[in-house]
């Protein structure tokens, strides 16, 4: 086994891991933070889910409003542990292992369009069900394994080992290959969650601006034109532009989350008490969260949620700084980016800041594959803080 290892590190660049003294302890306080995120998600799930969970059904018989409690509690249970094994990982272990996990992501999204296995939900075949497992989307997983992958290719630069313009073409290819496959899904909005993720670690890894603002205009430009050729995305874009002036099918979703915050106000109306996730709001405990705290805390809760996800990413980022390799700084920064990004997209969507799509609110929202994505994003910039140095580039 140790000489396969060998030979696969070799592949991958790990030639000498930086990682082989002792480890410390991993950072306390960004763990106790993701906690109390975990158990606020908790919280809030149930109080968003119960009104939905507990109606009759088209039978007439009684409705469970813990249904989503005793789902989301064991979803949550689950991502800890796999938060805090993957938080046990050497960086050099995550690198040996990184073009394994980013094929295991690909080959998921693959069934999920072309195998029997695939599941469609409102006509996007997103969803996988294997054999003995509980249905899941690959696409959540895929963006781990993207992050690992990415990091690989960067940290072969900074090693001298591939020249900067092969590296950069490289995470251009890996990313423009996701996206064309999650385009195929009809899920525009993750495709750009992962071409913002690699924007990203094209700035962590000190692309020009020269070259990365022409580069990011231009991907929001063709972003436009694929939204233009769907005539349901291009319907959001105008429902976001004027959500007033929109048909009500259009403008609905947007209108109801802004009136639900506006109905905290200042203090909110107490948890448990918003009037909207009976019937208003669309996916209260997974799309629409942040409205409901916002609501419920009003703007001093939402302001907590922001300042929470603030100061998670800058001590995710100062962990990625303090990494003792390469790998280990992009892998903690490109897993910080994708919680932050996620993060404030989900509540842009919520404050009709950006337009509408389906995107979960990292540790908080409803949702077992996100969740588990999510916690294992932690996990690696956990894993990272374990090994600290001298700054990993």
């Amino acid at each position: 086994m140790s000489a396969i290892t060998q030979q696969i590190g070799q592949a991958t660049g790990a030639d000498r891991p930086a990682d082989v003294g002792p480890a410390v302890p991993m950072d306390r306080s960004y763990f106790l933070g993701i906690w109390a995120l975990m158990v606020t998600g908790i919280v809030f799930v149930f109080s968003a889910s119960f009104p939905v969970a507990g109606r009759p059904d088209r039978l007439g018989l009684p409705g469970n409003p813990y249904k989503y409690l005793v789902q989301h509690s064991i979803y949550v249970g689950i991502a800890l542990i796999a938060m805090l094994l993957t938080s046990r990982l050497r960086p050099s272990q995550m690198r040996v292992a990184s073009p394994i996990v980013f094929a295991l992501g690909v080959l998921g999204v693959c069934l999920a369009l072309f195998s029997p296995w695939g599941i469609s939900h409102g006509g996007a075949p997103r969803w996988l069900k294997l054999p003995f497992l509980p249905e899941f989307q690959p696409s959540e997983l895929l963006k781990v394994g993207m992050i690992m992958m990415l990091a690989l290719v960067l940290a072969r630069k900074d090693e001298g080992k591939d020249e900067p313009s092969t590296a950069y073409s490289a995470v251009l290819l890996v990313t423009g290959v996701i996206a064309f496959l999650l385009l195929m899904q009809r899920d525009q909005g993750m495709a750009t969650m992962f071409v913002l993720i690699a924007v990203a670690m094209l700035f962590f890894a000190g692309m020009s601006l020269w070259k990365l603002v022409p580069l990011v205009m231009g991907l929001a430009g063709a972003g436009l034109l694929l939204a233009y050729q769907e005539p349901y995305r291009w319907r959001r874009i105008i429902a976001f532009v004027n959500p007033e002036g929109a048909p009500r099918d259009e403008g609905y979703h947007i209108l109801n989350m802004l009136i639900a915050q506006a109905r905290g106000g200042v203090f909110g109306m107490g948890l448990g008490m918003s009037p909207d996730k009976w019937r208003s709001l669309p996916a209260a405990h997974t799309d629409s969260i942040f409205s409901v705290i916002g609501c419920e805390l009003g703007l001093l809760g939402a302001l907590v949620i922001l300042v929470a996800v603030a100061a998670l990413t800058v001590r995710a980022l100062w962990i990625a700084h303090d990494a003792s390799s390469p790998y280990g700084f992009y892998v903690a920064a490109g897993a910080a980016a994708l919680l932050c990004l996620q993060s404030l997209a989900h509540i842009g969507v919520n404050t009709s800041c950006i337009p509408c799509t389906g995107l979960t609110l990292p540790f908080l929202s409803g949702g077992g594959t996100s969740l588990v994505s999510a916690s294992v994003a932690a996990g690696m910039v956990l894993a990272v803080s374990r090994y600290p140095g001298r700054g990993g580039r």
